[in-house]
């Protein structure tokens, strides 16, 4: 049995700026979808911040309430260090967005691919 699978990039090299508010991102239909697998990075520079950034990531079944899945991915303050994560979206959900930033002192840059089960045959 084969399935199609379609890859969304929900954040590209986004630049979380030190001290600026958080950034939330667009949300990301997967109503049609069999569920979903959602990778996440944090790219800390040549000097870490003095508060690591983190990743929210947010579910919601009518996109306009959104909850928190779990809790906050955080990252490292370490210089040039990279903090990743992969987690499963499973198939009840029908929106999913991230909520990224909360760091102090230095940029720290943000992607954030999803895979999503669209079709099995």
């Amino acid at each position: 049995m084969a399935a199609t699978k379609a890859v969304t990039a929900m954040e590209n090299g986004l630049t979380l700026t030190a001290g600026a508010g958080d950034d939330t991102g667009t949300a990301v239909d997967l109503s049609a979808g069999y569920g979903a697998q959602i990778s996440l990075k944090l790219s800390n520079a040549a000097t870490g911040p003095t508060i690591a950034a983190q990743i929210q990531i947010q579910v919601s079944q009518d996109d306009s309430e959104y909850y928190d899945f779990g809790g906050p991915l955080v990252g490292s303050t370490a210089n040039s260090a990279v903090s990743s994560w992969s987690t499963e979206i499973p198939i009840g959900v029908e929106y999913v967005r991230t909520v990224q930033g909360s760091n102090t002192g230095q940029n720290v840059t943000c992607d954030i691919d999803l895979s999503n089960v669209t079709a099995v045959a």
